[in-house]
């Protein structure tokens, strides 16, 4: 079954945030169908600046919400260039077709370390749901093999089978153990149903753990019932 069917994108969701209006600066990084899906849903309840992030110009265009600055450019650059201005709670929407706190946290890593990407071991296989794997050797794990709704509120019985989750996603990676890696991941939170996310004090964090320590890692994003699993190592001190 094609990966688009069941994930759409990698806006992963997990349960709905307290508070119903969002305080602090929102980054929707990628304006694709969920990126404006999470613009529509988000930016009347955002109290502080609003910026949707994509490198192509028309899909840009479909954002017609007022008070959401457009920018045409790299999701990730931008984000590395805005790392250090924003305030920590900036929530971050995740709307694009890779893992992006995996391709922020190596490129961060990359300005004093050397690294270098590792596909996920495959013998994890038997411990997750349904695995895909991606082109880079990263696992796209659901507890689902069908499309979600877009809709969908993160129950505690799915919404399609009636089937209890037990022990959510997030968790079963966390206690992932594989023989010489260190495993990190990142839970996302539900913003509002379907539009999942995560602050970036959580990216920061993921950054300065893999600084201190060197050293093969899988670094994830999941929340209660899809994930994402990026494989990494890092080798050395970048040599200046």
């Amino acid at each position: 079954m094609p990966l688009f069917l069941i994930f759409g994108s990698m806006n992963i969701q997990s349960e709905v945030l307290d508070n119903p209006h969002l305080i602090h600066p929102l980054l929707v990084l990628g304006a694709g169908h969920f990126g404006q899906r999470a613009v529509n849903l988000l930016s009347k309840r955002v109290k502080g600046k609003v910026w949707v992030i994509d490198k192509d110009w028309q899909s840009l265009g479909q954002v017609t919400e007022p008070n959401v600055e457009r920018v045409q450019t790299d999701a990730v650059e931008f984000l590395l260039s805005k790392a250090k201005s924003l305030p920590e709670e900036t929530h971050i929407v995740p709307a694009v077709p890779f893992h992006l706190a995996y391709e922020f946290a190596k490129r961060t890593v990359r300005r004093t370390l050397a690294t270098r990407s590792l596909p996920v071991p495959l013998d994890l296989k038997k411990a997750l749901p349904y695995v895909w794997e991606g082109a880079d050797g990263s696992f796209l794990v659901s507890y689902a093999n069908f499309r979600c709704p877009d809709n969908c509120p993160e129950p505690l019985y799915c919404t399609v089978t009636g089937e209890k989750r037990d022990k959510p996603l997030f968790t079963l990676l966390r206690e992932l153990r594989a023989n010489g890696f260190r495993v990190y991941i990142i839970r996302s939170r539900q913003m509002a149903p379907g539009v999942g996310g995560y602050d970036l004090a959580d990216l920061l964090r993921l950054c300065f753990a893999l600084e201190r320590g060197p050293g093969k890692w899988l670094v994830g994003t999941a929340c209660k019932c899809h994930g994402v699993l990026s494989g990494l190592e890092i080798v050395e001190r970048a040599t200046r």
